[in-house]
């Protein structure tokens, strides 16, 4: 159900690292396009209905007895007779910001005491879950940068990470927003507990929660369906789209959601990037915290190379985008300046706000692709390996000199994924062959140093735009919104036509090698 937007009372106070650009209070046609963006987040179905609230609650219910469980009987058998383990099941992410959608998922973490490891969570854990009928699809994923399984419970998927505190018992009521219970906490704890720091930090961060959570709704539906919403992938993930989004707020602390996103795109299009985002002062160096102070942006060589920083607010504070690579960021510049300038036609009255969050044609984008595809569909766990490393064939094809730019479809299409390839205009000839081995081979090197990954056949080839319908059904090459298209104006249909004429078209002659087999 849609939340009311309440009215926004004049700043007070500075938040953030800088005075803000303008206070300025809503004009009428402020308040009128948020009406309608109102209406258009319900028909894109950004809000679930009561009923699916409350499965979420019982869901989590549900879990949170069977971690606690758990938690007890390990305490019971390591632990002196008639002590309490505790442990605390806690969300993050766009559940615990209240920006989740219709049939999204739920992040967690399990915060447990010192006696239950990481180990325990891989093994016995994961056992009980296996054998809960209510669990479908688990997939445990112990060497990611931080570690977590996947799985569906009644329906609703589950991302469960898991933080090991440095205490017998861990309290009800612990504040994890506390910095002192980082230490002596391995890396893979603080990552996990990142999360829900991050996420209380922000609602201290932004001057009208509600302003800043529908607005995000929005940019959340916006980036998925013009595929830059993954972190895997090397785009912003959901937490630095929100960081996005209360930095503007910090500097426009009385504009309307409409006005809000409008901003967004404003001030990020035209954004002196490598210069981080930050929402608040950086922590100083502070002894009392050891080796996490090494943790925080900045301090590692390596933070240098980093294209596009969006930092979070929490200690240690870290760069939620350090797999941006050169050509994700060209094409998350590239849609936020076409997205400012839609924003400006909807508040001439050219477009509406479904001009600017409806889904785009991938496929129109590109006339040059590489297809990867799995032989055996129902490996999960390689499926998984293989979707948090498909970036690095990006890395891969960027170094190729005839390579413009390489960008990944983060939407899987018939079993498939999709990169679609931009050349320099003054490529006649190219050989993609070396660039593909070199990638299939590093999936099979990776899948060889791993426990519990069964490797799989894949396919991996060039194609051009005109053959994708020897592999794709046309429904699939017709869906969303076409690139190209001139004028918001223009008839819906009529643009899709001429771009689907496009697809068919014979693109210039060059000469792409670039087919490797299983």
């Amino acid at each position: 159900m849609a939340p009311s937007v309440p009215l926004p009372t004049a700043a007070t106070k500075t938040l953030g690292v800088s005075q803000s650009i303008c206070s300025a209070l809503p004009s009428k046609n402020d308040w009128i396009l948020t009406k309608s963006l109102m209406k258009s987040l319900e028909e894109f179905h950004s809000f679930e209905n009561k009923e699916e609230t409350e499965k979420r609650v019982q869901v989590l219910k549900s879990l949170n007895l069977i971690v606690m469980k758990w938690i007890q009987e390990i305490t019971d058998e390591r632990l002196p007779e008639g002590m309490s383990g505790g442990g605390k099941l806690m969300t993050f992410g766009s559940y615990r910001l209240g920006v989740h959608s219709s049939g999204g998922d739920i992040d967690t973490v399990l915060v447990a005491p010192k006696h239950v490891t990481r180990s325990d969570f891989f093994s016995t854990l994961k056992d009980i879950l296996m054998e809960n009928p209510n669990v479908k699809n688990m997939n445990a994923v112990e060497k990611a940068f931080v570690p977590l399984m996947t799985f569906e419970y009644s329906g609703i998927e589950i991302d469960l990470l898991f933080a090991q505190m440095n205490m017998t018992t861990v309290p009800e009521n612990l504040d994890l927003t506390d910095d002192s219970l980082l230490k002596n906490l391995d890396q893979e704890s603080v990552r996990s507990l990142n999360g829900v720091r991050v996420a209380e930090r922000l609602f201290n961060l932004v001057p009208n929660q509600n302003t800043f959570c529908i607005t995000l709704r929005a940019i959340k539906i916006w980036a998925k369906n013009h595929g830059i919403y993954s972190n895997a992938m090397g785009f912003f993930g959901g937490i630095s789209w929100a960081i996005l989004v209360a930095r503007t707020c910090q500097l426009y602390p009385n504009a309307t959601p409409s006005k809000m996103i409008q901003k967004v795109f404003f001030v990020f299009s035209t954004w002196k990037w490598p210069s981080p985002v930050i929402l608040d002062f950086l922590s100083h160096e502070r002894s009392e915290m050891g080796s996490l102070n090494y943790l925080v942006w900045g301090k590692a060589h390596a933070d240098k190379f980093h294209f596009m920083p969006i930092l979070t607010p929490a200690f240690p504070e870290q760069n939620s985008t350090h797999n941006v690579s050169i050509s994700t960021m060209s094409v998350i510049q590239e849609e936020m300046k076409m997205a400012l300038e839609t924003c400006n036609q909807i508040y001439k009255g050219a477009a509406t706000w479904k001009d600017l969050l409806e889904e785009m044609n991938f496929f129109s984008k590109y006339k040059h692709f590489v297809a990867i595809k799995m032989d055996l569909e129902d490996n999960k766990v390689f499926e998984g390996f293989l979707e948090s490393r498909l970036r690095q064939l990006i890395l891969i094809l960027e170094r190729n000199g005839g390579v413009k730019t390489a960008q990944i479809n983060p939407k899987k299409i018939q079993s498939k994924w999709f990169v679609g390839l931009e050349f320099h205009e003054n490529v006649k000839s190219l050989d993609l062959t070396k660039d593909i081995e070199m990638f299939k081979t590093s999936i099979q090197n990776q899948v060889v140093s791993l426990k519990n990954v069964k490797s799989t056949d894949m396919d991996v080839l060039y194609t051009k735009r005109s053959n994708l319908i020897k592999i794709l059904p046309a429904e699939d090459l017709k869906r969303g919104k076409f690139y190209g298209s001139t004028g918001v104006k223009e008839n819906a249909e009529s643009r899709k036509r001429k771009c689907i004429d496009s697809i068919a078209e014979p693109e210039a002659k060059r000469k792409i090698l670039g087919s490797v087999n299983k």
